[in-house]
């Protein structure tokens, strides 16, 4: 029975601080709700694009089966093959759809025929997709044409780019370093100015003759130092022992990778400012880590989730960033001034929560 005593002690403390009784009581109805916006009826699909090289009316027909098969949508019409694998390489589309010339003809007189597939290896889950999605159109407009034309045969041919030597390990490296990018160094700096206040030693930290960002900007820089050995480590254990092929710079990737931490430990400082103790900031840390799980591009294609979820919120995540840009210098072999875009925003991500977390910064002791 001595462990009563210490229940009513646990469950008084959590009482007494009702920032994290809230948060812990919210945060799985929080996330249900997320979860709902972001992938429910109105979810979206991925972008394709097509190639009717036949222009026959059979060939129509297979195109107005695909608006309602799978989980894509023809986003380009394209003239040529090489116009849509172009499409691909520019990141506009995740796969295409080629129907090429005799198509009509070919099932007209009962004869086999094929459609191309071509898709982005880099994201094995999405290459799924649209190869599925190509074969069954192909079936279902078997069996539209099955009275007029008998049964004839349409075979898919799959091609791909970037691939097909894009291994399932070199697929999930760009995961594997968001998550320790972005969830380590965040649940660990946000624990540090909280330490300093539970532990009594923040008192004396205020009373020297610093400044405040003299302070935020000690710690980015020496949790930045503690964190980026595990970054190098990290790649080069990856690529060492499991194979991993970089086609691009492995500068690009390690300048592009401390762009994402520099950004992580700026958001994870921001928590640490503005939670009382370390409870309240590791959970927020884990909170707010949750929308980028979910929307970020990890466990699935951004294109999936609801338009106005992914506007709202997708774009505001360092982690869709740098997860699309390091896939491209890894598996795209693309250099890091290509990445304009996604350097531009992890750049003012960092900027905005390193500002915020000097302004809020309290030099007191309450």
């Amino acid at each position: 029975m001595n462990i009563l005593p210490m229940v009513r002690k646990e469950v008084r403390q959590l009482l007494r601080d009702p920032r994290t009784l809230v948060m812990l009581v919210l945060m799985p109805l929080l996330i249900a709700v997320m979860f709902g916006l972001g992938y429910g009826s109105g979810r979206g699909k991925l972008p394709i694009a097509v190639a009717n090289l036949d222009k026959g009316p059979l060939s129509w027909r297979a195109l107005d089966i695909l608006e309602d098969v799978g989980e894509v949508e023809v986003k380009y019409n394209a003239w040529s093959v090489e116009e849509a694998v172009d499409m691909i390489r520019d990141g506009k589309v995740y796969g295409a759809i080629i129907i090429p010339e005799g198509f009509t003809d070919s099932l007209v007189m009962g004869e086999s025929a094929y459609i191309i597939v071509v898709v982005d290896q880099t994201n094995p889950h999405t290459s799924v997709i649209v190869c599925e999605a190509a074969k069954s159109m192909a079936y279902a407009l078997q069996v539209s044409i099955s009275e007029e034309y008998g049964f004839p045969a349409i075979t898919v041919s799959y091609q791909t780019v970037y691939g097909p030597t894009v291994t399932t390990m070199e697929g999930f490296t760009p995961i594997t370093m968001t998550l320790l990018l972005h969830l380590v160094p965040m649940t660990l700096i946000s624990m540090s100015i909280c330490k300093e206040r539970e532990t009594g030693t923040y008192e004396r930290l205020i009373m020297a003759p610093i400044s405040r960002w003299e302070i935020i900007g000690g710690k980015l820089v020496a949790y930045f130092l503690v964190t980026v050995v595990d970054m190098v480590v990290t790649l080069l254990f990856l690529v060492t022992f499991f194979d991993i092929q970089v086609r691009g710079s492995m500068i690009d990737l390690s300048v592009f990778s401390a762009l994402m931490l520099i950004c992580s430990l700026s958001m994870g400082m921001f928590l640490s400012v503005i939670s009382k103790n370390q409870l309240q900031a590791v959970t927020t840390s884990i909170f707010l880590f949750i929308p980028s799980l979910l929307f970020g591009g990890i466990i699935s294609a951004v294109e999936f989730i609801s338009p106005g979820v992914r506007t709202v919120l997708t774009y505001g995540l360092p982690v869709y960033y740098f997860m699309k840009g390091f896939r491209m210098i890894m598996i795209r072999g693309v250099h890091i001034t290509q990445l304009v875009t996604e350097c531009e925003a992890l750049g003012l991500m960092t900027v905005a929560y390193f500002l915020i977390s000097i302004l809020m910064l309290r030099m007191r002791v309450d």
